[in-house]
């Protein structure tokens, strides 16, 4: 038996798959054929036994039946009251999903979730609010028929020839954690039917007549079992298909998207054969020039059919291309497409088009191509070329037109004088054509130029000339010819201008995505990444947006982006409206739900923006609002590039938080460095002095009759320093801590200099009259702002760190003297000097140098690290040079005080 070999990548997938759904609700739907089949009846029942389980369930909505059965079993579960909406005059109910995600119980139950909401609530339909509940964790049982499944939608119609508005997206069906059919024949359906238990009488004796036919209940029956059958199919095939690796060719469904009434059937056809084949299902859409020419519900059926797609799954993909045909075909050949899906109309060919059926057209591209034609008799009516626009006359391109054949005819009649023959002048008119063709706004210019450059070289260059006439019979031939030429000609440069220009917009679209990869790449702080990203953004969509910075789902700061075009007032209106209450509620809801929301969408439709949530990780660290409106939704191509654009922004953000999580990582690392090297040299440096603190009175205690007085006094000296010495490295420690937490207290004020160095010099530590040291003050009542505390300790480190690194009899001198609104302090020394790789860290913890003396200790190294520390607090900071001739001086800066003598 061959061995399949996992695939890693499938299994982390499906492990993250499922921790997502440990963190979301399931869903259970009772799936039925038709009304009345018990739907509600078992989910309230199945709902009672999961409650003796203990689970906490409540009733967000059940719709109101006239089955005493069905409203028994809502008795003793707890219902959540209904939303009361007052709209257009009506009242309506419906489920409060705010009062559920504040119950937040662990079950609730939701009747009909193809239901449309009242437009006024968040959701356009209830299936919204139902994932929104799974979103937080709340399992869901809900119930729905099978003709609202939307691939299912043209089946049932030709079935039962009911038109089914309300329906909802297949993933919903296949992602559902449980789908139970809740099954019954359809001869009891119909005597329910009879008995009143589905609907009241007249509306059930009208109900058999259409879709409660025997007929019709069978054959959607059949469907209901096929369709759950096929979800459990599909599941497990995902289920393990994805876990190994395999050979298998995979199928892939190829449709075209437009705005033909026909395209809906041909899309749902394309995705029930991808389903049934479990393949991939791609939806290619043909941006061309004659788009332009659609009018408002073309347009709007076609951003229907692009959503439908998104719903049944498909992936969307634009290209810009005159030919659909060639399009598809060439589509088909490169990306592997094994099946493509078109429809078949009863439309006759058109005068104007031949060979106008794209079917035909595809068999001579790619003959090899297995093709489904689906046929519908729902056609588009004829429409003929919209040519308006294109009459549209403007003066300039007439200007053009005198002046460009004005300088053919001078041209033309230089020729004639020299001899050339009418061929080559009547080319002469023909290139006048064709420039005008590039250089005129209108595409009747194309017909007009061609008619006048006949009309202008009949009159100037035939016989008789200056006239209309014509006397050769040649001449009504050579100026038809003449005449099309020129049409052709002017339409083929007009079609590639139109071809340079859209040729243009893709490049320049395609630019705005690769400027803004570098960009953001090249940012180097949260703040650069966004403005550069949204820059970009706004470069793209040409709508002014806002981007709300969210941390722990708050809006924490607003930054507008306007556009070029618009005036600073107009910009301000719009930066207002991006800030009031309901713009911002649409925010939160986005921030909180990690969904988009807003214009052109099921949720917040009435917004007055489109909001897009940027993520990092599992967080949402900012949303992006964009000024849309319902008149202008943002094109396929464009938004496709939008969501190409926040992906990057994206990826820049994760990268951002990702460099900020590792150089807190490296801190506490060098944290932890930091205090194995502090215990490590706690050890040696507190064991020296207390080793000899406790020698030096273990003498003193057991031989103190046995040595002279000059001995003890230097067995005391030696306690003293040392104690001195474990002293200032105590200071030294809890200084540092204090400062770097906060707690210390700084009292700022002016202190004469030369009192705060005389102190210093009292309080040094190991201060053996082994050094000379020297005081220079200028002049003598120099007063600097400071804590007089911590400098104090500044200096008294300073002097100690040169007692301790130079050799005796060095010289250290101490000088400060005013420059300008500054006081400079300076401690230096005549020793060996500091070596050049060591000054880079020198103010850092732990850091020492060599030793010149050998009976001093070797210290922490924690002296002129706080030194540093205690000088940010006063904005200064401590330098280290090479004095002259030998030796090291430190040096730092101070502000000037004045005192006031009134005080």
């Amino acid at each position: 038996m061959e061995y399949m070999r996992p695939n890693p990548d499938a299994i982390l997938a499906k492990v993250k798959r499922l921790e997502s759904k440990e963190a979301s609700g399931s869903l259970k739907i009772f799936l039925g054929y038709a009304a009345g089949v018990g739907k509600t009846y078992s989910m309230l029942d199945t709902a009672h036994q999961v409650k003796k389980l203990g689970l906490d369930v409540v009733v967000g909505y059940v719709e109101p039946h006239p089955r005493p059965e069905t409203a028994a079993l809502l008795d003793g579960l707890e219902m959540i009251p209904t939303k009361k909406i007052n709209y257009k005059g009506k009242s309506f109910e419906e489920l409060d999903i705010d009062a559920v995600l504040e119950r937040k119980p662990d079950l609730v139950l939701i009747d009909e979730l193809a239901h449309t909401n009242v437009p006024t609530m968040r959701h356009l339909k209830r299936f919204g609010d139902v994932q929104e509940l799974l979103a937080k964790g709340i399992h869901v049982y809900t119930t729905v028929n099978i003709q609202h499944i939307e691939s299912l939608h043209d089946l049932v119609e030709e079935i039962t020839g009911v038109k089914v508005n309300e329906r909802i997206p297949d993933y919903l069906i296949d992602n559902a954690t449980q789908i139970k059919l809740v099954d019954i024949e359809p001869d009891d359906l119909i005597q329910r039917l009879k008995e009143g238990k589905i609907y009241y009488t007249q509306q059930a004796e009208k109900a058999m007549q259409h879709f409660f036919q025997k007929a019709n209940l069978i054959a959607l029956r059949e469907i209901a079992l096929r369709r759950t059958a096929d979800t459990i199919d599909y599941q497990k095939t995902q289920e393990s298909c994805s876990l190994f690796h395999t050979s298998q060719i995979e199928e892939h469904i190829l449709v075209g998207i437009s705005s033909s009434p026909t395209n809906a059937k041909v899309i749902r056809t394309a995705a029930r054969l991808a389903q049934a084949l479990h393949g991939k299902f791609t939806a290619l859409y043909v941006h061309n020039k004659d788009m332009k020419d659609e009018n408002e519900v073309n347009l709007e059926r076609l951003q229907q059919h692009i959503k439908l797609t998104e719903q049944l799954g498909g992936h969307i993909v634009t290209v810009q291309e005159d030919d659909v045909a060639a399009a598809l075909a060439n589509y088909a050949q490169m990306s592997g497409v094994t099946k493509l899906v078109i429809g078949r109309t009863t439309t006759k060919k058109q005068w104007w088009k031949p060979n106008s059926k794209i079917g035909d057209r595809l068999n001579e591209f790619v003959p090899n191509l297995a093709m489904y034609i689906v046929p519908d008799q729902e056609n588009e009516s004829i429409r003929f070329p919209d040519v308006r626009s294109q009459l549209k006359f403007n003066w300039y391109d007439l200007l053009k037109m005198l002046f460009v054949f004005s300088l053919a005819s001078l041209i033309g009649l230089f020729f004639a004088r020299i001899g050339v023959s009418e061929a080559n002048i009547i080319t002469i008119y023909i290139l006048g054509v064709l420039i005008l063709a590039i250089w005129s706004t209108s595409w009747i210019f194309s017909i007009i130029s061609s008619l006048m450059a006949v009309l202008i070289f009949n009159f100037i260059f035939t016989e008789p000339r200056f006239s209309f006439e014509a006397y050769n019979r040649d001449y009504p031939m050579t100026f038809f010819i003449m005449f099309i030429s020129g049409i052709i000609t002017s339409s083929l440069t007009r079609k590639v201008k139109k071809q340079a220009l859209s040729a243009v917009q893709k490049s320049y679209r395609m630019e705005v995505l690769l400027e803004t990869n570098r960009k953001l790449q090249q940012a180097k702080s949260l703040q650069e990444i966004v403005t550069e990203g949204m820059s970009q953004v706004v470069k793209l969509v040409e709508k002014p947006a806002m981007f709300f910075e969210i941390n722990n789902q708050q809006i924490m700061k607003t930054s507008f982006f306007p556009t070029d075009v618009m005036t600073n007032s107009k910009n301000k209106e719009l930066e207002n409206l991006f800030n009031n209450r309901n713009e911002r509620a649409v925010v939160a809801w986005v921030s909180n739900n990690k969904q988009v929301a807003g214009v052109s969408t099921d949720t917040f439709p009435g917004a007055s923006s489109y909001y897009l949530p940027v993520l990092s990780g599992d967080d949402v660290k900012g949303v992006i609002g964009i000024m849309l409106s319902k008149e202008t939704p943002l094109p396929a191509f464009e938004r496709h590039i939008l969501h190409a654009i926040m992906n990057d922004f994206s990826f820049a953000i994760d990268k951002w938080y990702l460099q900020k999580s590792n150089e807190q990582v490296s801190r506490e690392a060098e944290l932890e460095q930091m205090r194995a090297n502090f215990l490590r040299a706690i050890s040696h440096d507190l064991r020296t002095p207390l080793t000899s603190i406790s020698g030096n009175a273990d003498i003193l205690l057991t031989k103190s009759g046995q040595i002279d007085d000059m001995q003890k006094k230097q067995l005391y000296q030696d306690i003293y320093s040392n104690s001195k010495w474990l002293v200032q490295m105590v200071e030294n420690l809890l200084a540092v801590s204090k400062l770097d937490d906060g707690q210390l207290a700084i009292e700022m004020r002016p202190e004469l200099v030369e009192d705060i160095i005389q102190e210093s010099l009292m309080h040094v530590v190991r201060n053996e009259h082994t050094h000379q040291i020297h005081c220079h003050v200028e002049p003598d009542l120099l007063f600097a702002v400071m804590d007089a505390r911590l400098i104090i300790q500044v200096i008294i480190n300073i002097i100690d760190n040169a007692l301790t690194y130079t050799p005796a009899g060095s010289e250290i001198i101490l000088s400060a003297k005013e420059q300008g609104d500054y006081v400079h302090i300076s401690i230096s020394d005549n020793g060996p000097g500091i070596n050049d790789a060591l000054k880079t860290r020198l103010f850092e913890p732990f850091t020492i140098g060599k030793n010149y003396r050998s009976d001093s200790r070797r210290g922490l190294g924690l002296g002129l690290a706080l030194c540093q520390t205690i000088l940010r607090v006063h904005d200064s900071k401590l330098t280290v040079s090479d004095n002259e001739p030998k030796g090291t001086v430190f040096s730092f800066v101070l502000q000037k005080g004045v005192v006031n003598v009134d005080e």
